[in-house]
């Protein structure tokens, strides 16, 4: 069905009691009364995002949806039976999301999927996003660009994100110290592009990175009065507790901080500013 979840521009060709009818080709579209506007009249024009409605006929609506077709986005599980799951896309009506178990999802929580369209014409959502996702190699992104990125799967080696809504790219563990960082939208910094297309993700500038942490453990060890009893054997969980960076950088950062000269390692496990 052509035009199902786009937004489109379209003529109010007459208003009745249950809303507007919208030109839309040779045929008439609905706009339901809930939606229209008091300052609209027969001949204005209205933006309205398109759908099917529970009996499959065109409806419009002025709600911004979640995401259109063909776009990839993090939508909340509403509802679920045993062929799959409602997601909420911002309208009146759910979107489904079909699965072989609706088992492994829970009402409440999130999933990332890309919006298409089921062979009877009607929006439908797609879990296995991967298969959606193009090359980066075939963009015109290069290492240290500013990208979009929505983490949507905890793997090993770290968190699988979508660049820019249309890549493939993974921020490690040891990078993220954020509190519910999968299914929210965060800027990126494209770290390494290998050969095969995969692609290393940065939550900083690398070029900035090293300054940044050292920063951070500078002014907490300030707002700790000057001496902490921290130093380069301290535990890689007390590190992440306190400083919310690994081991590995926060040893980075002690080392930068000697070579500025602003603090000092004593007694083999304590920091102290040098005044």
């Amino acid at each position: 069905m052509k035009d199902v979840g786009c937004i489109k521009r379209l003529e109010i060709a007459k208003i009745v009691s249950i809303g507007a009818y919208l030109k839309k080709d040779d045929s008439l579209v609905l706009l339901p009364v809930r939606y229209l506007s008091s300052t609209l009249k027969e001949g204005d024009f209205v933006d309205v995002f398109l759908y099917t409605d529970s009996e499959d006929r065109l409806i419009a609506t002025t709600l911004n949806p979640l995401a259109l077709l063909g776009e990839i986005a993090a939508l909340r599980i509403v509802d679920k039976n045993n062929y799959g799951c409602f997601l909420d896309l911002g309208i009146a009506k759910d979107i489904f999301m079909p699965t072989k178990s609706s088992e492994p999802y829970k009402v409440g929580s999130y999933v990332v999927v890309f919006i298409d369209k089921d062979k009877e014409g009607r929006l439908i959502a797609r879990h296995n996003i991967k298969s959606y996702l193009k090359n980066i190699k075939d963009s015109s992104l290069k290492v240290f660009c500013k990208v979009s990125i929505l983490p949507f799967k905890r793997t090993n080696l770290g968190y699988e994100c979508v660049i820019n809504g249309k890549y493939l790219g993974l921020v490690y563990h040891n990078e993220v110290f954020i509190k519910d960082f999968l299914f929210n939208k965060q800027v990126g910094y494209i770290k390494r592009i290998y050969k095969d297309g995969k692609c290393d993700l940065s939550l900083k500038p690398p070029m900035e990175k090293s300054k940044s942490q050292a920063e951070r453990v500078f002014m907490i060890l300030k707002s700790n009065g000057g001496v902490m009893k921290f130093g380069y054997d301290s535990s890689p969980q007390e590190i992440l507790e306190v400083f919310e960076m690994s081991k590995k950088s926060f040893k980075k950062s002690l080392s930068d901080l000697i070579t500025e000269h602003k603090i000092e390692v004593f007694d083999n496990c304590y920091i102290r500013i040098l005044y």
